[in-house]
């Protein structure tokens, strides 16, 4: 029986394949882009980690009580020792959360590698052993300890040659002779592209004062979350400084899922993606169910006849759900095809971003769920229709005119339903996207600050043994900025610890005297003589940094605009005195403000935070090693006539400074603007394709309603334009269902948009949610498809000959 249906099916389809191409490449679009996000969201967030017992792994957190998400995952190098010296119910490890590119050199080849620093135990604390060798110990994880690493599975393949002698070789390491005691299995992942493993060697002082430490726990058997995270916060709550926040919340410990925190960043954009391409899934299906619809109205003498002569509603209710499981299904197979071109394009646009995406592929998971969509999206756009063409007057239509009459009433109904639920949902998508692109035009139009023609700037690690005093340091700017400078090409050029849209160093400032004591966060960055004029960032008042300030002269800074405005408003900035790490400096010049990346104390992802540039020669040797450790400097370099050419100058300045350091990048400021920007962008790129499928997928099913209603209404629009219509008001009469239709769509979609902005809105920056521009944007814009895709099938009326309808 069931053979006999799909053989049926199969040639209604092959009949008409205009409807069967339409309905086959829209569920296809749907299908593969559903398929594609949900292999990533799997993979990141659903997907167990691939450790021992992974629901046994957690971080420590700091919490505020009382606020949802008020927290984060940082902790001081006390609170380590507190975990590790008395904890019972977990076994711990603590690591940096990052990674450096650093300098590896074997048999005289020096490479960039990135590298994490982790603590002794980690490996262990995460269940997963060395492919070869050991991790570290605790004697190699202490000040001045052995140097010494592990390789990644991919190092070791690209690097040694996947020679397994290389456990107890030495290799130069930032510098310095480390040994290699262990190379990491080849499926082992951390959440970070770590090239090399190296002690974290925690402390309570320098790094290990702020909070810059992640702790892992695992919990030990016949032990509960909650009793781990009660001890956590006894054991950690005594070692904070601060128990209160200025509102008077506590700030305690607590545990998080590892799985949670390693994927707290993209948890909401993934999620927001995925109700995305739900919606367009249902818009697929409600188009596709309006289309079994209008069909089923051409076919309603048809299903009569087989009810007249004996056939039970259940078979031909069979027979029509056969016939959406058909369509569904080659829809779903040309779905999955699609699905791994959108994934292999999803990972290609977010490789930058997120490299453990370039691990996710297609799965037996991936293509079990989309075999549940294919089927559920048979059932959602199957069984409406399918009860409607059942649910007629046999007698009536198989009468004179009972096809206009069934198809006309019911079904028509139901297909007016289905396009406004339509439109509805389309709106949802296009005002996402509307915002979306409003916040990255915002954040892509504020000025930078620095004229960025003619820019190219390069960096290099110098979390370096050679490079642990000041002196080489010193000698390696100099030397290279003198080679540099002197190239007919170059027009300035400067060294400087962060560049503008880039997170640089955060500390904090109290000054002395009328302005206060009170502690103030702002970015600091060390530049030398040069950069304001290799940057044009405008000089508002006093002077920049020059060869003058030495190590040996008062320590001096300049402030931009912004670091005046928030702390010292309605002052004189120039001479003020402020305390940085122990170390007084005074203002000397204010320059105008420039675009860096924030995304805390809620500034935006880029923001003109409050910024102070302190003179690289007066930097202390323990703060150039510190900051060495978390940034890598800048070399930024202005052409006399642009970039062509500089990027080899750099490179052989650089080498004949030093030829084992490695540039780890060289970027025009053009394309650090836009890293800067990327996530947006990708998001942005994602949820706009979506929304344009969706917005020409409603067009469709509007015209396609129109286009059935002209069918339908021929011999009546005859008898009106007999009687005196003109072909103008023909042609408004069947185009006024549609813009109805769009515009009760729109009122009931703009309510949806309204109610679900809670997606979005921590994604936004410089627009409401409930921004007028955007949702005024969104309508115009349904509202002009909707006239042109009910204009297209009106125009048929022009060729309708009112004589010869009356005469047939």
């Amino acid at each position: 029986m069931i053979l006999d249906h799909l053989r049926f099916a199969w040639r209604l389809l092959v009949k008409q394949p205009a409807f069967s191409l339409t309905a086959i490449c829209t569920l296809a679009l749907a299908i593969g882009a559903n398929t594609a996000v949900f292999t990533i969201v799997d993979s990141v967030l659903m997907k167990p980690l691939p450790y021992p017992q992974p629901e046994r792994l957690a971080l420590l957190t700091r919490e505020v009580v009382g606020i949802a998400g008020g927290g984060d995952l940082g902790h001081t190098g006390a609170q380590w020792e507190a975990v590790r010296d008395h904890a019972t119910t977990v076994d711990a490890a603590v690591f940096f959360d990052g990674i450096a590119r650093v300098n590896l050199t074997n048999n005289g080849q020096a490479v960039s590698v990135a590298q994490q620093r982790v603590s002794a135990g980690y490996f262990g604390v995460l269940g997963v052993s060395p492919a070869l060798g050991r991790e570290f110990t605790r004697e190699e994880d202490r000040p001045n300890g052995p140097a010494v690493a592990v390789l990644s599975h991919a190092l070791w393949r690209s690097a040694f040659n996947g020679d397994p002698a290389v456990i107890g070789r030495s290799v130069l390491l930032r510098g310095e002779s480390s040994v290699i005691v262990g190379v990491m299995p080849a499926q082992f992942r951390n959440g970070l592209a770590a090239d090399v493993w190296t002690p974290l060697r925690p402390s309570t002082r320098g790094e290990g004062g702020g909070e810059n430490y992640s702790i892992v726990l695992r919990l030990r058997r016949d032990v509960t979350w909650g009793q781990a995270s009660a001890e956590m916060a006894a054991i950690a709550d005594p070692t904070l400084t601060i128990r209160k926040t200025t509102s008077g919340l506590t700030i305690t410990h607590g545990v998080m899922s590892l799985q949670e925190g390693q994927n707290a960043e993209v948890r909401r954009p993934l999620l927001m993606l995925w109700s995305a391409v739900g919606l367009v899934l249902l818009v697929a299906c409600v188009n596709i169910a309006g289309l079994l619809l209008a069909r089923a109205g051409q076919r309603t003498r048809e299903i009569a006849t087989r009810l007249a002569i004996g056939g039970d509603r259940r078979s031909v209710m069979t027979q029509l759900l056969v016939e959406s499981l058909l369509l569904a299904s080659l829809g779903g197979a040309l779905g999955v095809l699609l699905g791994f071109a959108g994934l292999e394009a999803l990972k290609g646009l977010a490789i930058d971003l997120f490299s453990e995406w370039a691990n996710v592929s297609l799965d037996g998971r991936a293509l079990a769920a989309t075999l549940v969509i294919t089927i559920g999206a048979a059932l959602i756009f199957g069984m409406t229709p399918a009860i409607q063409a059942t649910r007629l007057d046999v007698r009536a239509a198989l009468s004179a005119g009972g096809t206009r009459s069934v198809a006309g009433g019911a079904h028509g109904w139901s297909r007016r339903i289905l396009i406004a639920g339509e439109v509805a949902l389309v709106v949802v998508l296009l005002v996402s996207a509307g915002l979306l692109i409003r916040t990255f035009m915002h954040l892509h139009n504020q000025s930078p600050g620095f004229d960025m023609s003619n820019v190219v700037t390069a960096s290099a690690s110098l979390q370096d043994a050679r490079y642990t005093t000041r002196r080489p340091v010193t000698r390696l700017f100099d030397d290279s900025l003198a080679r540099i400078r002197s190239s007919p090409q170059v027009e300035a050029a400067a060294v400087s610890l962060g560049l503008p849209y880039e997170r640089i160093l955060n500390m904090v400032v109290r000054f002395t005297g009328a302005a206060g004591p009170e502690g103030h966060l702002t970015s600091v960055t060390y530049i030398t003589p040069g950069y304001f004029e290799a940057t044009r960032i405008p000089v508002a008042r006093g002077r920049v940094v020059a060869d003058v300030d030495t190590e040996t002269s008062q320590p001096v800074a300049v402030v931009n605009r912004e670091f005046v405005q928030r702390f010292l408003p309605n002052r004189e900035p120039i001479g003020q005195a402020f305390q940085m790490s122990g170390r007084a400096y005074t203002i000397v010049g204010v320059v105008g403000n420039v675009q860096q990346r924030g995304g805390f104390n809620r500034y935006g992802p880029i923001d003109t935070l409050p910024i102070a540039y302190l003179a690289y020669a007066q930097i202390t040797e323990g703060s150039l090693l510190t900051f060495h450790t978390w940034f890598t400097p800048k070399w930024i370099v202005r052409g006399r006539g642009g970039v062509a050419g500089l990027e080899p100058v750099i490179r052989q300045a650089v080498a004949n400074a030093d030829r084992q350091l490695p540039l780890v990048s060289i970027k025009s400021a053009d394309q650090v603007r836009s890293t800067s920007l990327a996530s947006q962008r990708l998001l942005m790129t994602i949820v706009v394709v979506l929304s344009a499928v969706a917005l020409l997928l409603a067009a469709i099913g509007i015209h396609a309603l129109i286009a059935s209603a002209v069918s339908e209404r021929l011999r009546e629009l005859g008898v009106r334009m007999a009687l005196g219509a003109s072909v103008g008001q023909a042609m408004r009469t069947v185009m006024l269902p549609g813009i109805t239709l769009t515009v009760v769509g729109l009122v009931i979609g703009s309510a949806l948009a309204l109610a679900t902005t809670g997606l979005v809105r921590r994604l936004l920056w410089g627009v409401t949610p409930t921004d007028p521009l955007t949702f005024a944007g969104v309508a115009v814009t349904l509202l002009l498809v909707a006239m042109v895709a009910s204009l297209i099938p009106a125009l048929r009326v022009r060729r309708v000959d009112p004589a010869r309808l009356l005469r047939d």
